[in-house]
């Protein structure tokens, strides 16, 4: 028999069991409510990073030359494909910023066009902050500073751009400029929200499973990892779906133009995607971790696509981080460091490098006259 400090040991030890297993969720379950609660924040910052991870190219079977000549070509032409490719891999794309939607709409994104193999590493980065109440853009700092250099009092401000210039107007289309209306992007949020949302809920919880994390996914503050791998069909019909959202609410808001969308429309048809994408295979695979408070801290996503063949084949690698849910943080600040019209900017650069054409030269029919002149003397 039992002591009491045993008997209510076990108790807790049973109730524990019951509690975990009412309260327990499934990977499915899991994933949809951490998508809904990094939809309903806010704002939050951002750092994603996307490289080529395989790229297949098909070997040219062309028979225009003899035997010894197809083979040295085919040698030289294989050469150079494959240097190609091992410059490719060396590229990554990094973008790294902030999103505020609480109030008026701001996002700022640092672009970083990234290379690094054979003890070779450069990057080119792009800071931009976007206002959409105002519909203004700034650059920060990057080289074109140094391709248009600045005044000194003007050193360290932001360039500014306002897209309500006639001169932009002129070069940005009518259908470009309604994509900066902040309705509009409030609109296009909510479509993604649902598109993505519809996508996730309507593959089968079978596809979904919890993983152990690894130390760095520990290290972006996740606690809990949910890996969803996809065929063929489940790949293409989470694009469609994601992307039929977008369109649609595209088309109402007048983003897109009747054409445009009529093409989306006819490819998207199911009789007509068979036909394409009968000589594609195509597969995804995901990794969500997720935090303390049940929202998206990183997001791995791995993209193999093919055809039957496997004459081609690439595949693109991207990883996300998000953290400072409803509080991020901006690195430009127009209202701290300033900034000037892009105009000015170009003045300088007029000011720099003026124009010396000489003014007390001839018109150029004078002087063949005076040059004719002289011979007949």
């Amino acid at each position: 028999m039992l002591s009491k400090p045993a008997f209510n040991l076990l108790k807790l030890v049973v109730l524990s069991f019951i509690l975990g297993g009412c309260t327990s969720i499934t990977p499915h379950e899991s994933l949809k409510n951490a998508l809904n609660k990094t939809f309903d924040t806010t704002g939050y910052n951002y750092t994603s990073s996307t490289r080529i991870t395989k790229i297949v190219f098909p070997k040219n079977e062309t028979n225009t030359t003899s035997e010894e000549e197809q083979t040295a070509t085919e040698k030289l032409s294989s050469l150079y494909v494959q240097k190609g490719i091992s410059v490719l891999r060396g590229f990554s794309f990094g973008l790294n910023g902030a999103v505020d939607y609480a109030d008026s709409i701001k996002s700022e994104a640092t672009y970083d066009f990234h290379y690094n193999r054979d003890n070779v590493e450069t990057s080119i980065k792009l800071p931009f902050l976007f206002d959409y109440s105002t519909k203004t853009l700034y650059m920060g700092k990057t080289f074109l500073n140094t391709i248009f250099p600045m005044k000194e009092e003007d050193e360290g401000k932001l360039i500014r751009l306002d897209l309500n210039d006639s001169f932009i107007t002129t070069l940005i289309s009518e259908e470009s400029m309604k994509q900066f209306d902040e309705d509009k992007v409030r609109s296009l949020n909510s479509a993604m929200k649902e598109g993505t949302l519809k996508a996730f809920s309507d593959i089968n919880g079978s596809y979904f499973k919890y993983t152990p994390l690894t130390s760095d996914e520990k290290l972006s503050g996740s606690i809990q990892k949910i890996h969803i791998s996809l065929d063929r069909n489940q790949s293409i019909k989470l694009v469609l779906t994601i992307t039929d959202a977008m369109i649609q609410k595209m088309y109402s808001e007048s983003i897109l133009s009747k054409e445009i969308y009529g093409s989306y429309m006819f490819l998207s048809d199911p009789k007509q995607l068979t036909h394409l994408m009968e000589n594609v295979n195509v597969r995804f695979d995901f990794d969500f971790g997720i935090n303390a408070k049940g929202r998206i801290a990183l997001v791995e996503s791995l993209i193999n696509a093919s055809d039957k063949e496997e004459k081609f084949a690439l595949g693109i690698e991207n990883i996300t981080s998000l953290n400072n849910f409803n509080t991020p943080h901006f690195t430009l600040d127009p209202k701290s460091s300033g900034s000037i019209d892009y105009m000015e900017v170009f003045r300088s650069w007029k000011e720099f490098f003026p124009d010396k054409t000489p003014t007390d030269s001839l018109p150029e029919e004078e002087q063949i006259s005076d040059y004719e002149q002289n011979l007949t003397i």
